[in-house]
């Protein structure tokens, strides 16, 4: 047997005049026998899909243009307000006839918004030449919090394109139109702040003398990754109508995948599985900023960062249990792991947390919450985390070959020290207790090995009370079983050495009695002691 024990001390009274004994317990008969219940409780709330997935929640987006400054591009690129809100999905292009097709197109990475919207009464992209500046405001702050996937805490999205040969339509089949390398990008500096902080010079009414911090060697703004609005049916070679995430950045490292002399030749449709239902735009990183918090994003066209377009700012919103991301070996060992997720019920709050060690391919990392009904038969007390975890392979290539190790917390209103925690994974159909840290900083356990697909439950021992059941040959201790576990009746008569007098190991969940077979004359005192497998 090995792990911690579970302990239940179960004094049983032979008369209800009994006296008190020791650790304030009933001093009871040496005939007498005892038992103990389990009781199971559940803490974990199944979600239907991941929080905040909206692709056009409005609360993400920018809400107002706090100062403009031309000179702007022609119309219709010359409107401020067009920056706010959610990105163009789709455009009217007047020259739609030219390269065929119907004139109102749904925006893509390889064909980007233009010109003005489906009903051609409002303008899409403000285009900031030299000298110009827009500064817009966010209704919440963005914060730089390590559960914004690869790092990335707001997007800014433009009208950048990949480049591919030949025209493209929305009756294109994007499973044929082969990237050739490099994009259509122009682009523009990006700053941030976190507003009027009441330092040595500042004006609360007046933006400039705010602090600031300008990303000055990039990203910049209209570069990777262009927007894709709608999901492509790769299988089924049609579009779909169901929206892309406008508030999950695209993986970072894959910029190199499109690079000219890159070595690949994706396909628009390869492209679009690798954004993982993301939207596109160009991620920012606050950490860089110094700024844990910021509520305004200033661009700006200068010499040789102008001419580039602005649709949409989005601030990021945090990965949850039922969400995925994609991963490529670029990726372990860099700044934007841990993948984190939180939990759907409270995503302020850490589930799971996956750090690659080592990856030899592309793979996406889907995570899943886990129901009540899928969780172990054999875990006593209380579940304190539970999820499932699968690493697949992409773009049709083998299953990905990797080392991860993941953290799944326990939460912060967990008062132990990781003793009377117990790590249950499922491979296949089966649940076994698996061995695990504990890191009572973090409130979390860690697993440092982790397979392709598996699901885990964290829960917290729970001491079993005992039922007192008369029989004819004197008592018995009744407890609900746990499968697998070695049930240890013990005996003492100061609470100070304990004997053993019975084990039992159950196969199954029907209740058990446990009975001393030899009593002694003396009275005593009984607990029932759980061993893990």
């Amino acid at each position: 047997m090995s792990g911690r024990l579970l302990h239940s001390k179960a004094p049983i009274p032979r008369r209800p005049s009994s006296r008190r004994g020791c650790d304030g317990h009933h001093r009871v008969a040496a005939h007498a026998a005892a038992g103990a219940a389990v009781l199971l409780g559940l803490g974990i709330t199944p979600s239907a899909s991941p929080a905040g997935a909206d692709p056009l929640s409005a609360a993400r987006f920018a809400v107002e243009v706090v100062a403009a400054r031309g000179p702007f591009g022609p119309s219709p690129y010359d409107d401020p307000q067009a920056v706010l809100g959610p990105p163009a999905t789709e455009f009217y292009d007047p020259l739609g006839t030219w390269s065929g097709g119907a004139a109102v197109r749904r925006v893509k990475l390889v064909e980007p918004a233009y010109h003005l919207d489906p009903t051609q009464s409002r303008k899409l992209l403000l285009t900031l030449d030299a000298g110009s500046v827009v500064v817009v405001r966010f209704e919440e702050p963005i914060r730089d919090d390590p559960a914004h996937p690869f790092g990335v805490d707001f997007l800014v999205f433009g009208n950048a394109a990949f480049t591919a040969a030949g025209m493209v339509h929305d009756g294109t089949d994007l499973n044929t139109v082969r990237l050739s390398g490099g994009g259509f990008f122009e682009p523009l500096l990006v700053s941030v702040s976190p507003g009027y902080t009441g330092g040595p010079g500042e004006d609360p009414t007046n933006w400039e003398t705010w602090p600031w911090y300008r990303y000055e060697h990039g990203p910049f703004a209209d570069t990777a990754f262009p927007t894709q609005a709608y999901h492509w049916d790769r299988a089924g070679t049609a579009w779909t109508d169901q929206l892309m995430d406008f508030t999950k950045p695209v993986n970072p490292a894959l910029a190199a995948w499109f690079e000219p002399g890159a070595g690949r030749s994706l396909t628009a449709a390869e492209a679009i599985e690798l954004y993982d239902g993301a939207g596109g735009g160009t991620g920012f990183d606050l950490r860089e900023s110094g700024f844990a918090a910021i509520r305004y994003v200033k661009i700006e066209g200068r010499p040789g960062r102008a001419g580039g377009e602005v649709d949409a700012l989005a601030a990021v919103r945090a990965a949850v249990l039922g969400d995925s991301l994609l991963v490529v070996p670029a990726n372990p060992g860099a700044s934007s792991l841990p993948l984190r997720f939180q939990r759907p019920e409270t995503p302020n709050h850490p589930a799971l947390e996956i750090t690659l060690h080592a990856l030899d391919r592309p793979a996406r990392v889907r995570t899943a919450p886990l129901a009540e009904a899928d969780l172990p038969p054999a875990s006593p007390g209380t579940v304190r985390a539970a999820a499932e975890l699968a690493v697949q392979p992409v773009l049709d290539e083998p299953a990905p070959v990797f080392a991860a190790e993941a953290r799944l917390f326990v939460g912060a209103d967990y008062p132990g020290d990781g003793r009377d925690l117990v790590v249950w994974q499922r491979g296949g159909a089966d649940w076994t207790p698996v061995a695990f840290e504990f890191l009572p900083g973090e409130r979390a356990v860690v697993l440092r090995e982790v397979p392709a697909a598996a699901a885990w439950v964290v829960a917290q021992e729970t001491a079993p009370r005992l039922e007192w059941i008369r029989q004819p040959a004197g008592f018995a201790v009744r407890t609900a079983a746990t499968p697998g576990w070695r049930h240890v009746l013990e005996r003492s008569a100061d609470c100070t050495r304990w004997v053993p007098v019975v084990a039992v190991e159950p196969t199954g969940t029907m209740p058990l009695d446990l009975r001393d077979p030899a009593p002694p004359a003396a009275a005593a005192f009984y607990r029932l002691r759980l061993e893990r497998p």
